[in-house]
């Protein structure tokens, strides 16, 4: 199901239930929510965004995320919602155990946890809100014309209140980056150094998410492909096993990058070296490449 088919086919107050009982979202955020999904049902599909896949799945801590960080509410309306939750970390708390029908603040701990993972419409369209408004509570659209408006007003020197965060929306913000920085942080080691550098991917995916978002400078576009190469340097050097025997690997150099000897061996040694030379570049080539981009990518 296309993700805005989850806000046309539920009722708001099913989706506050969720924000509000398991995400602790504050009362005063619920008009604003609402908002929100009033646009998201009305708002045209762009085809152009529609292609990606949103995926779904349990965290760590085995609640319901979404994996990445998001684009845009715009470029979400056409995307299909893949899930998978194939396992469960405890038993204990599968959803076979019944819930009371009493009203979510009654529940125990245990039992928002299991009525915030059931995979029906409503709880999916409120774990994909929240997670999709990591940025801010508003279209991307909306964002831009309340920044357009500020920038022509400080050109006319028209006099405007600036806005303080309201503690509640500050709180809402803060759990939302806990959230996505969730995954990231409970797989990593300090014996991998690898880890080091899927850290330095979610935090730019973190970015591309942002500048997707606000998209209010020059060249930003440029910016985000750069980041996103970076990323997929990062990929081949620590998560890239495919097979390279249908990829072109530079060997003439090789040994500036790589010290084994390659050149013997069966099919499968050899392929086996082609792929370390292939990382062995990626990993050379990434420190060069944010050495010389990475200055440039702030707002």
């Amino acid at each position: 199901m296309k993700y805005q088919e989850y806000f046309r086919k539920t009722d708001f107050e099913d989706i506050w239930t969720v924000l509000s009982g398991f995400y602790g979202e504050d009362e005063r955020l619920k008009p604003v929510y609402e908002a929100l999904v009033t646009e998201i049902k009305e708002l045209p599909i762009l085809p152009e965004y529609s292609a990606s896949t949103i995926k779904m799945q349990l965290d760590p801590s085995n609640e319901i995320m979404v994996v990445g960080a998001p684009d845009p509410q715009e470029w979400l309306l056409g995307r299909e919602v893949e899930t998978n939750f194939s396992y469960w970390r405890d038993d204990e708390e599968s959803e076979a155990d019944e819930i009371p029908e009493v009203p979510f603040d009654m529940l125990t701990t245990k039992q928002k946890r299991q009525l915030a993972r059931r995979s029906n419409i409503a709880t999916l369209a409120a774990h994909l809100l929240y997670c999709s408004t990591l940025y801010a509570i508003k279209t991307s659209r909306k964002y831009a014309e309340e920044f357009t408006k500020w920038i022509e007003d400080s050109f006319k020197n028209v006099p405007h209140k600036y806005k303080i965060e309201q503690e509640y929306e500050a709180e809402s913000r803060h759990k939302k980056k806990q959230k996505y920085w969730r995954i990231a942080v409970c797989r990593d080691s300090a014996i991998d150094w690898s880890e080091n550098l899927r850290i330095l991917r979610h935090k730019l995916e973190f970015n591309i998410g942002y500048w997707r978002y606000v998209q209010r400078h020059e060249a930003w576009e440029e910016d985000v492909r750069r980041m996103q190469l970076a990323c997929s340097l990062i990929n081949i050097v620590v998560d890239d096993y495919t097979a390279v025997n249908d990829i072109y690997v530079n060997t003439t150099n090789a040994k500036r990058f790589y010290k084994n000897k390659f050149e013997t061996g069966d099919a499968n040694e050899r392929e086996y070296h082609l792929r370390k030379i292939r990382q062995a570049k990626a990993y050379n080539s990434l420190w060069r490449f944010l050495s010389k981009n990475m200055k440039k990518w702030w707002d």
